[in-house]
């Protein structure tokens, strides 16, 4: 009996300190961070990654309670309203409504650093190991992708019901038995990616790029085995017809990307081996490196072009010619995008034309400019990029936990219908009218006082819960995939 109460004693400060650790924030932390990739050649799109990330919280906390902000400057609200927010100019505009360039920057990127090890081992001419890589990225991706969005909801499903949280959005169910089935059901349908237009879980509507992520990763794996027997110049040149196909002959600018990603990995890692294979514009690469201030130019050129298309107006539920008819720019451009992004489908896809060039002019830029590179190589950028997909994940239902809050108490948001007012009629201006609340109301769309006070309370407690997210889901995800696959292939 004693020995064991001395088990419990010994152990109890141990599981405290374990507890502690696990809650600590990183910044907190003393210990150089284990997954630290400062020193490697891709550091800085994890860097990049996760910007990207922090810029789709900003937006959808932006455009969440300003509508029409994603439309260009001066554009007709209705009402006789203008989009006049000092914000929405070109190039400004990108924190407050780059989310879908943020999202094409997340499939570049994918695309870039996912088939790596592949593509090394297909010029290392190590067939046996490719396929064995092959085999272990195929069955370990789905993992990787669903597992971490499958907690999340569960968690905050159940989360509902034991703290009785109401949300702004959604139907929740009578209780959480209920709500359990409910949510099974809609991980089966979510994990089902061959399914068309609405991609996202209902438990968190940010999720549909996810299912994008596994077809667009899918979509590579298969291509490389289907070319693995091809000489590298001819795989090469064969993806960039593929690329082409995807981006300009079908509205297929998603998977562009991911192709478009690899193949600017494939320059990369040819550059480093000394350029051993003969590619058609390979005098054009050699003349930039021997000319860096050409280099410079070109690179910072594309870098403009690529946050002025990165900006493009959007809306969901308006047609290309009456969003874009009226933009400065948009008008001429608007009439280049192809056919097949607004006579094949009924979906919003006309904007993932340029959202494509607008990534891939960014990324081949920022690879190209040193100070560029070394912004998103910096402490900042390196600690977004380790929590990027959880902070992706938690977002968007935190803004409906939190931020739909702090916008009723501080005035931003009024309730608009019966629902919303039986929901937080009571907390709308409870902090603003308080007689010692310091800021005043109004100023310029997506700068008010009010606005960035809530947005200054949000971040924070966003890349806090995403460094919890981090440990609790997205990091043993990786594992439990890789555990997975040890396991069926022991079944022999």
């Amino acid at each position: 009996m004693d020995l064991q109460y001395n088990k419990l004693s010994l152990s109890l400060p141990h599981i405290f300190w374990t507890i502690l650790d696990f809650l600590r924030p990183e910044i907190l932390n003393r210990r150089k961070t284990g997954s630290d990739r400062r020193g490697s050649s891709t550091s800085w799109l994890d860097g990049l990654r996760g910007v990207a990330a922090l810029t789709v919280c900003f937006m959808h906390l932006s455009v969440y309670v300003h509508p029409g902000m994603e439309l260009c400057y001066n554009a007709d609200l209705g009402f006789n309203k203008r989009n006049s927010h000092f914000v929405t100019l070109p190039f400004i505009r990108i924190p407050f409504t780059g989310g879908h360039y943020a999202v094409g920057l997340f499939f570049i990127v994918s695309g870039y650093v996912v088939p790596r090890r592949l593509i090394k081992l297909l010029h290392e001419g190590k067939r046996p190991e490719f396929i064995d890589a092959v085999n272990s990225a195929i069955f370990r991706r789905p993992g990787r992708l669903f597992l971490p969005v499958i907690w999340s909801t569960g968690i905050l499903m159940a989360s509902w019901h034991i703290f009785g949280i109401e949300m702004p959005w959604g139907s929740q169910q009578t209780n959480i038995v209920w709500e359990t089935f409910n949510w099974f059901r809609d991980m089966m349908y979510f994990m089902f990616f061959f399914r068309e237009k609405l991609l996202f879980s209902w438990y968190n509507f940010h999720s549909w790029t996810i299912p994008v992520e596994l077809r667009g990763s899918m979509f590579i794996f298969v291509w490389l085995f289907t070319m693995h027997q091809v000489a590298n110049r001819g795989r090469i040149l064969l993806t960039i017809g593929m690329t082409y196909y995807l981006e300009v002959l079908s509205p297929g600018a998603w998977y562009a990307c991911f192709f478009a990603g690899m193949l600017l990995g494939e320059m990369d890692m040819l550059a480093e081996e000394g350029d051993p294979v003969d590619l058609p514009w390979k005098g054009i690469t050699r003349w930039f490196r021997k000319n860096p201030k050409a280099t410079q130019t070109a690179a910072h050129a594309l870098l403009i072009c690529g946050m002025f298309l990165g900006g493009q107006p959007s809306a969901d539920w308006q047609k290309p010619e009456e969003i874009l008819g009226t933009c400065p720019g948009w008008v001429t451009l608007s009439k280049m995008i192809p056919k097949a992004y607004t006579e094949i489908t009924d979906m919003p896809t006309y904007r993932w034309f340029y959202i494509f060039w607008a990534a891939f002019f960014t990324v081949v830029a920022i690879n190209n400019i040193p100070w560029c590179k070394w912004i998103f190589e910096t402490g900042p950028a390196q600690y977004l990029g380790r929590h990027s997909y959880a902070l992706y994940l938690v977002h968007g239902p935190l803004i409906g936990i939190l931020s739909e809050r702090l916008f009723y108490l501080t005035g931003v948001k009024s309730p608009t219908d019966l629902a919303s007012f039986v929901r937080f009629g009571r907390l709308h201006n409870k902090w603003h009218d308080l007689s010692w609340w310091p800021l005043p109301d109004g100023g310029p769309g997506g700068l008010e006082p009010n606005f960035l006070f809530c947005v200054a309370i949000s971040i924070p407690i966003f890349l806090y819960t995403a460094e919890i997210g981090t440990k609790t889901f997205d990091t043993p995800s990786v594992k439990v995939s890789s555990w997975m696959y040890k396991k069926v292939r022991s079944l022999s």
